[in-house]
């Protein structure tokens, strides 16, 4: 009998198609442990082979919005407190042997990751070369059209990581269409689109917000200390206020690591158990502040309302012969979670009340690796009947709309899906 090795892409193939219970998240997890990294999961890619577009049908147009690829950690503060914490206990004689082994490795770890706090890493860059390759691949005629004249537009966050993200894929984009006119424009005006999340209402959700309590109850109840207690004498207390602030930490820097080339990893440190409460933790806080949580009131997805419009507006631009062949964007995380809520693509904007239960029926893994990305493709006939395809992570996803087509849907259906889903979520304050 023929074996099949289910690569991390297949296997996310099958999550769109199935929910959770708690012990079924938990095997899942145990056999596909890359996916406890929670939103620092490596980009995986699935299985692009394209559903044959109608007859006559040939894609011209693409609008696409990623996430920044693999990264350092983000954080100035965080690692370089790690590392302070054990050498001072290490000072203090508070380290066990085992704990001054893991202090070896968070001083190996903060020599290599200082001053570059949240670069775009190597294998970032490749995941945004890669994607602009297939891009390439998938919809040549978008990239070569009848005129020859071919322009590309692509827009950042003045973030160096998404700078770096922008210019690796128009990189490999230039190496399939020398010809083409490129446009890169790293720019704060456009912060209305690409940095919605710094509006005025949603920064204060993300202070002040009911949301915080309830994330702190479950840390209460599912963070472990047991590791703790191995790596740390007695008298850990006078160096480690705040247990669950430590644990989170440390996880926090274990599941960026696969995106570096450091070769270094602290998963061994944890059991699965710990492993799986740790990642529910974080799965439960990028719930709370991303998605569509019951104390958002609607308030993280409706703040993808400005990038969802410029998509579409672009788009519009395209069919009306006053647009580009492709528009370009790279962001963050922040930007993706929202727009895939917003547009209903698998479930991500699901309302699940007990937090006890969040990770039956969302998963940060899927929702928002390093590189996410959201994208869709035009196709028109000779008689100028517009339909599109929307991808998810390069994948093709249905959507609720009428279609003899499907996963292509008729343009003006598309529009009028977008405003009726917009308009299920309240307005906010632009960020400019």
């Amino acid at each position: 009998m023929k074996k099949r090795t289910l690569t991390a892409g297949t296997i996310l193939l099958c999550l769109s198609a199935i929910s959770f219970g708690q012990n079924s998240i938990k095997d899942f997890l145990h056999q596909n442990p890359q996916f406890f990294g929670s939103t620092a999961s490596v980009y995986y890619c699935n299985d692009t082979t394209d559903t044959p577009a109608p007859k006559d049908f040939i894609p011209f147009h693409i609008d696409h919005i990623a996430r920044h690829g693999s990264r350092t950690h983000d954080s100035k503060s965080m690692v370089p407190n790690l590392y302070k914490l054990m050498n001072k206990a290490d000072s203090l004689n508070l380290l066990t042997r085992e704990g001054k082994l893991l202090r070896n490795q968070i001083d190996t770890i903060y020599h290599l990751m200082n001053h570059r706090w949240g670069d775009l890493t190597p294998l970032g860059a490749r995941q945004h070369r890669d994607m602009a390759r297939r891009m390439y691949h998938r919809f040549r005629p978008a990239f070569t059209p009848q005129d020859g004249k071919v322009t590309l537009v692509a827009q950042s966050t003045t973030v160096p990581r998404s700078m770096a993200s922008m210019a690796a894929f128009v990189a490999e984009m230039r190496g399939y269409t020398p010809t083409a006119e490129f446009s890169m424009d790293p720019s704060n005006g456009y912060d209305n689109t690409l940095r919605f999340f710094k509006g005025k209402e949603y920064q204060q959700y993300l202070s002040k917000g009911s949301w915080k309590k309830i994330l702190r109850a479950y840390q209460e109840k599912h963070t472990p200390t047991r590791l703790i207690d191995r790596i740390f004498k007695k008298g850990w207390e006078q160096i480690i206020p705040d247990p669950i602030t430590f644990m989170t930490h440390l996880y926090a820097l274990t599941i960026i690591l696969p995106n570096t080339d450091y070769d270094i990893s602290l998963y061994p440190w944890f059991t699965e158990e710990e492993k799986f409460d740790l990642w529910s933790a974080n799965n439960l806080s990028q719930y709370l502040r991303k998605a569509n949580s019951i104390p958002g009131k609607g308030l993280p997805v409706a703040i993808a309302k400005p990038l969802l419009k410029d998509m579409l507006a672009t788009s519009q631009a395209a069919i009306d012969g006053n647009g580009v062949e492709a528009n370009l964007r790279f962001a963050h995380g922040e930007n993706t979670i929202p727009l895939l809520a917003l547009l209903g693509i698998e479930n991500a904007a699901v309302v699940e009340a007990d937090p006890e239960k969040v990770t039956e029926v969302w998963q940060d893994f899927k929702y928002n690796p390093m590189a996410t990305n959201i994208q869709w493709i035009l196709y028109k006939n000779t008689d100028g009947k517009i339909l599109v395809k929307v991808l998810f992570n390069e994948q093709e996803t249905k959507l609720p709309i009428d279609s003899e087509y499907a996963p292509y849907y008729d343009w003006k259906l598309f529009q009028k899906y977008c405003e009726k889903q917009m308009a299920k979520y309240p307005d906010t304050t632009p960020a400019l």
